[in-house]
């Protein structure tokens, strides 16, 4: 272990010790005697398929501020990147999604549900073929067992 003191441009063997290192990458600058950013909390929002997406706080470790876009948000490290939630207009159903009410019924007085014969000739048609196919097995095992050559009774 090294206990040089840090002076900037110091040279220790081949390390150079710097001073002054407390930036974080994106050149943001931390002041010790202000207490740490809280949290961000990202609100609730349709995305772009008009799925709901749950709010959700950003407290995992270094990814504390809501980042992203109004469509589609995550946790992010830097504050130069959090989104401004309050610029976001996706809180409530998009309008595309309101199909509204299917267009009420209108009753026509010419046609009479009861004289309507469509679907009564589909249940004849399909009975006379289900009778045909029937009376076709039948009459095929009948004349192979009218065919068979017959067994003669050993006593």
């Amino acid at each position: 272990v090294c206990r040089a003191q840090e002076k900037a441009g110091q040279q220790l063997g081949s390390f150079v010790v710097l001073s002054g290192g407390n930036h974080s990458s994106l050149g943001e600058q931390l002041d010790p005697s202000e207490p740490p950013p809280t949290p961000d909390f990202c609100r609730g929002y349709f995305d772009v398929m008009g799925q709901w997406d749950p709010p959700f706080n950003c407290s995992s470790g270094e990814f504390i501020f809501c980042c992203g876009t109004c469509g589609f948000r995550f946790c992010c490290k830097f504050k130069k990147t959090r989104l401004d939630q309050s610029t976001c207009t996706n809180y409530e159903t998009p309008l595309w999604m309101n199909t509204g009410k299917p267009p009420s019924r209108i009753d026509d007085p010419l046609h009479d549900p009861t004289r309507d014969k469509t679907n009564l000739i589909v249940y004849i048609i399909c009975g006379v073929v289900a009778v045909m196919v029937l009376v076709g097995i039948f009459t095929k095992l009948g004349l192979e067992k009218a065919h068979r050559p017959q067994r003669e009774h050993m006593s």
